[in-house]
């Protein structure tokens, strides 16, 4: 039995280097002004049409509260303001709220809202279509600045955020600038 597995294995791998296809990530840009955000869209669980979260008590400027999607509050946050240290200010009519897995183990924040500015637009991200072109702020919630369909964009860092929203959402708010 042990055997058979090991051969079918085998198999595959032959078959995959056979057909010759670079690796290709489906992924998803996201309107965040100023910014553009790049996921994949395995992390995506659903845009919504925006709708004004419940506020929070002593939340910090970015995260603008929670709603309830699927039998469950979610925390709804403003990327471009965490990122650019500022408030969110009015929010346009057109706007959305992407849902997100948190890639978390915690089962307080299995999902994390974004504000997003309009739809996402999908885009396929073959091995050297992305650029990383740097990031000296050294941005909270940044994994990698990069330019992908000559554009640039944010790859954000899940983890962090997941952490960051949660630490807002129930006490013990954590750093929210890193110094130079």
């Amino acid at each position: 039995m042990v055997k058979r597995a090991h051969s079918r294995r085998k198999k595959a791998k032959k078959v995959l280097r056979k057909s010759g296809k670079r690796a290709e990530v489906h992924c998803m840009l996201i309107p965040s002004e100023p910014e553009t955000l790049v996921l994949p869209t395995s992390v995506m669980a659903e845009v919504i049409d925006y709708q004004q979260p419940m506020a929070m008590d002593s939340a910090p400027p970015w995260l603008l509260g929670e709603i309830e999607w699927e039998n469950r509050q979610v925390p709804v946050f403003s990327f471009s303001a965490l990122i650019n240290a500022n408030d969110v200010g009015e929010v346009p009519g057109k706007s959305k709220i992407m849902i997100l897995k948190s890639l978390s183990e915690s089962a307080r924040i299995p999902y994390l809202g974004v504000l997003l500015d309009d739809l996402p637009r999908p885009i396929s991200i073959k091995e050297g279509d992305i650029e990383e072109t740097g990031d000296d702020k050294k941005s909270l919630g940044v994994y990698r600045r990069v330019t992908v369909d000559e554009q640039e964009a944010i790859i954000p860092d899940l983890d962090r955020l997941t952490h960051l929203v949660s630490h807002a959402t129930f006490g013990a708010l954590p750093i929210t600038q890193l110094d130079s």
